[in-house]
């Protein structure tokens, strides 16, 4: 029992040490929730401490990215407090927290907490073995059918695997779910023997009861903070001045301060003895705090770098095509303008050309050096390279790979619909400028990047005779107002069986553009951090893509309301893409032509099949175009933070995947003297992208669930298609949505999929299922044209020698049609003839 002795002197050690007086922790006051989970019920403390759980990681608003999540200025995410990422990119000088727990359990003295995995005694640093440390806390395997497969032969079976080096209780792989039912935490019998030994002293269970006490005050703490921070944040975007603008920065800072605090506490803590799961995971994410963790020097470094490449990235102008003297035009309102805009090749060009070198080219220097900082940032969060903690938020060990597994899935529909485009586009713009079996020059596509084709409908419509649902005119008949939108979203929500939001929510939100001062109109939802002041703001304008945004908003607001019964550090979605999809699968029920028959804005039903051939290409053309652009986009930060590609051919590489996954290449050839990659503002912010990825996939993930469940979506049944599926007034679908909700980030996303949607894993057939009649209709449409679906690399679209940049060729190898490859030969036969006979006369 030398176990007890130790434990009995330890307890007050512990309890001392972490109640730092820079928390100034507060006692916890009983509190009402407002229609909760539990309405109407006092939560004491002693009720509190039974979640045990988690400070927010990632803190409101929650933004209408565009409808669809992709939209491509970045506003979606440039906003305080609203991402993880986000808030972790702003860094301060924080005080070092004195503490002491040299005595205590849970002390990293005792049991060192700093080398979550395996030891290898080949590591230059401390951090364990590197092939074990591939993503968060868990990697879990699935079946095809979605239920977990636990391999005996596999490596996480560390009695089975030969790399894996134990030293002790503590020695376990951090990125291993150690809660699975049917696996012991640590697989080992020592580890059981340790297991029992604690979890059956008296002391020990003692000690742990005042640690969970402590969480539930430092989580009051919390979410006062929070909701200090987010009230600033309000308070400027509704009332933009240098004032609110000022104090908006103070809270903000002062949050930050907080939580590297916070995490730099639990850090200390030696979580191998904690066995309770919940608790666990609530130290872990409360210790995560991104590049704050860096030495300070190191982080003004960080900060410095971004904002270099920021101002650069904002001050981005070109002159105008064939307008020398008109030099002052910005990516924001007049570039993005013009390229959706004008159907003129050379302007398109020029337009992409140049605001390409302007915004991209001068920042080379400083990403590179980014790279560098991105490895200290990696290192000093205990993950192997930039690359994995890039995707650390996904709680895989195999993330990268398993995006393409489920880009793998929806491939072939992009396919057929890239063969279509590229017919459309061959047509207009005529055979000599696009190839008819190579990639699509990417700035005749109506967007900067490539990423939506939304804006060149008007060339692209398969049926233009047929007209696209638009219900505007119906609801300025009918005296559509802002507050009777939301109105008509909350009903949505209450018909499936979940929360009103309460006459609060009315009157602190704001629907409509003030007179009187100026507010940042960007649609967002906001939680206050106290479980019950919730808002959204939006400047609506009465149409029906304000309908649709509006039920997008709404869904957030939901979410704050199922989940706010955990603690703080939970109230967020499972991963960063849960709160977009979510909202997006609605927007997908409300959009249906059936449901807007119900609220009498649509006065027929429209059942000819050329109807729907257009409204699912819409779609198409906006959400299954951009999924290659996002993953693309991501893969080569991943790419380059990892070291998979080399610094000096990075722009290469980026212009390769763009190749790989989207069927796109430059306008003209391009060299490593160029920077592509930062003229799209994520890049230079340092924002991940992936989550607007998997979000696109997982909202039709979710909305399969949802009207499979309600019985509105048979798969096979011709009456019933998945596009055509309204949830409204659906409780069983609501059922669904309520208990994903209402999980929070209080368990793997995995696991949260498959209680829910009976799927533990991201799959791409339900968005392949969605649009299964556009893509019946492409394959006959391309066999009818003989037209040849995928692509060909057709020459090179980058080099690394500086003298081929910018270089313009329209016709031969690089940009012709069929027939040029001999053009090229013949040329280069030349060329090889004339330095032959100038070497023979020297």
């Amino acid at each position: 029992m030398h176990s007890v002795s130790l434990l009995g002197c330890l307890c007050l050690s512990l309890t001392l040490s972490f109640a730092s007086p820079q928390l100034n922790l507060p006692t916890p006051q009983p509190e009402v929730f407002y229609n909760g989970y539990t309405p109407n019920v006092a939560t004491t403390p002693a009720q509190l401490r039974a979640d045990r759980d988690r400070d927010q990681r990632s803190g409101p608003p929650y933004s209408d990215a565009g409808g669809g999540g992709n939209t491509d200025d970045g506003l979606d995410d440039f906003r305080f407090g609203q991402t993880d990422d986000e808030r972790m990119r702003i860094g301060y000088a924080y005080p070092t927290p004195r503490l002491n727990f040299s005595d205590s359990p849970f002390s990293g003295a005792r049991f060192s907490n700093h080398n979550y995995g395996p030891v290898s005694s080949s590591t230059d640093r401390n951090y364990g073995n590197d092939a074990s440390l591939n993503g968060r806390y868990s990697d879990v395997p699935y079946s095809s059918q979605g239920e977990r497969n636990f391999n005996p032969n596999d490596q996480y079976n560390y009695n089975n695997n030969p790399n894996v080096e134990f030293v002790g209780i503590n020695n376990r792989n951090r990125f291993e779910n150690p809660f699975l039912s049917n696996q012991d935490r640590f697989n080992l019998n020592q580890g059981y023997l340790e297991r029992q030994r604690y979890q059956q002293d008296r002391r020990y269970q003692q000690e742990l009861e005042k640690l969970r006490i402590l969480l539930v005050e430092s989580d009051q703490k919390g979410s006062l903070e929070c909701t200090a921070n987010v009230a600033a944040q309000w308070n400027f975007e509704t009332n933009v001045n240098d004032f609110t603008q000022t104090e908006a920065l103070n809270a903000q800072q002062r949050y930050v301060e907080f939580q590297r605090i916070t995490a730099e506490q639990s850090k200390r803590i030696n979580k191998d003895l904690i066995f309770d799961r919940r608790l666990y995971r609530q130290l872990m994410l409360q210790s995560e705090v991104g590049p704050n963790a860096l030495p300070l020097d190191v982080l003004d470094r960080y900060n410095r770098l971004l904002n270099e490449m920021l101002f650069l990235y904002n001050s981005a102008g070109i002159c105008a095509y064939q307008q020398p003297f008109q030099c002052d035009l910005h990516y924001i309102p007049q570039l993005k303008d013009i390229m959706a805009k004008s159907r003129d090749w050379d302007e398109l060009q020029h337009t992409w050309v140049e605001y390409h070198r302007k915004a991209g080219r001068g920042m080379r220097d400083s990403y590179e050096q980014l790279i560098d900082v991105m490895q200290e940032v990696a290192y000093t969060n205990n993950v192997t390279n930039g690359g994995e903690y890039w995707y650390l938020a996904y709680e895989s060990g195999n993330f990268r790979q398993d995006m393409d597994i489920v880009w793998e899935q929806i491939r072939p529909l992009y396919e057929g619909l890239h063969a279509y485009v590229r017919r459309k586009l061959r047509d207009y713009y005529g055979p000599d400028r696009i190839n008819r079996i190579a990639p699509i020059p990417s700035h005749i596509l109506g967007n900067m990047y490539g990423q939506s084709w939304s804006n060149v409908l008007d060339i692209l419509i398969p049926y233009p005779g047929r007209k696209l649902i638009d219900v505007t005119p119906r609801m300025v008949e009918q005296g559509y107002t802002p507050q009777l939108m939301f109105q008509l979203a909350e009903e949505f929500f209450t018909s499936i069986n979940m929360s009103a939001v309460g006459p609060e929510f009315y009157r602190n939100s704001i629907f409509e553009q003030p007179l009187d001062r100026r507010v940042l109109c960007e649609p967002s939802a906001w939680d206050f951090c106290n479980r019950h002041d919730f808002r959204v703001k939006i400047c609506a304008d009465i149409n029906q893509r304000s309908l649709i945004s509006v039920h997008h908003e709404m869904a957030h607001i939901q979410y704050f309301l199922q989940y706010r019964h955990l603690p703080k550090i939970f109230r967020n979605g499972a991963n960063p893409a849960f709160h977009q999809a979510v909202g997006d699968a609605i927007g997908l029920s409300v959009s249906t032509p059936r449901h807007l028959q119900t609220l009498g804005l649509l006065q027929r039903s429209l059942d000819e099949s050329s109807y729907d051939i257009n409204y699912l290409f819409t779609m198409a053309i906006d959400k299954v175009a951009f999924l290659p652009f996002a993953l693309s986009l991501d893969n080569w930060r991943y790419d380059v933070f990892s070291g998979n590609a080399n610094k000096r051919t990075m722009n290469c590489h980026y212009w390769n995947l763009r190749e790989k996954y989207s069927g796109i290449k430059p306008p003209v050839l391009r060299s490593e003297k160029d920077f592509d990659p930062g003229a799209k503002y994520h890049i230079p912010a340092n924002i991940p992208y992936i989550k607007y990825f998997f979000s696109t996939v997982l909202q039709f993930q979710i909305y399969r669930g949802l009207c499979r469940e309600s019985g509105q979506y048979v798969p096979g049944d011709p009456r019933k298609p998945l596009h055509q599926c309204d949830i409204y007034r659906q409780p069983a679908a609501g059922n669904i949505l309520k208990t994903l909700m209402s999980k929070g980030a209080s368990q793997p996303w995995q696991e949260v999929l498959e209680e829910t949607l009976r799927e533990g894993r991201l799959d791409g057939t339900a968005l392949r299922e969605y649009f299964a009649p556009l893509e019946e209709w492409l394959r006959q449409e391309n066999l009818r044209t003989n037209e040849y679906v995928g692509w060909n690399y057709d020459g090179d679209y980058c080099k690394r020698s500086i003298e081929t940049a910018g270089l313009q060729v329209f016709g031969g190898y690089y940009n012709g049609a069929t027939g040029q490859k001999s053009s090229v030969y013949l040329y280069t036969l030349i060329l090889l003839t004339y330095f032959y006979f100038s070497l023979r006369l020297l």
